[in-house]
């Protein structure tokens, strides 16, 4: 079994473009999240700042409660299941690229590139119909009638 292969069989493909896209998504919706509670929270924050009347605090001090038992458990657990989905779903991103990358660097080496096959469900399978057809077309003027494994050229005219 080639490194193409392994590969396919984990999610994370390309661990910086992945792991990357994970951790920059997290730290928007993190500050999105902190912005909201804040916003939310603003009015008892006021209430606790300026009043100095027990019945007011109270409410206020309520609020906060609610904000540390429920919902700070809840958002850490949010994080962590879109952190998931994210290395998830780039891996119908970061295949493909990676395909794509080692179809270019064999065109760039001079060699015939390996067969063009993406998964089902990864993105940019018209791409993948383009490089199959550039492909094609290399293997026709090279006069090379079908691609050996790997890409490299059919066995009576390696040098």
């Amino acid at each position: 079994m080639g490194a193409a292969e392994d590969r396919r069989r984990t999610k994370i493909v390309d661990r910086q473009f992945q792991l990357g896209l994970a951790v920059r998504l997290l730290l928007v919706l993190t500050t999105l999240f902190l912005a909201g509670i804040a916003l939310a929270f603003l009015p008892s924050i006021y209430v606790l700042a300026t009043t100095n009347e027990l019945k007011s605090l109270e409410p206020a001090a309520a609020e906060f409660l609610v904000l540390h038992q429920r919902i700070w458990p809840a958002a850490l657990l949010s994080m962590a299941g879109i952190f998931f989905y994210v290395i998830f779903f780039s891996h119908r991103l970061a295949g493909p690229v990676y395909r794509i990358n080692a179809i270019l660097r064999a065109l760039i080496e001079d060699r015939d590139p390996p067969i063009v096959k993406f998964r089902d469900d990864d993105f940019f399978q018209p791409t993948a119909d383009l490089l199959e057809e550039l492909s094609e077309k290399m293997r026709a003027s090279r006069g090379n009638t079908a691609p050996g494994p790997g890409g490299n050229p059919p066995p009576g005219e390696a040098k």
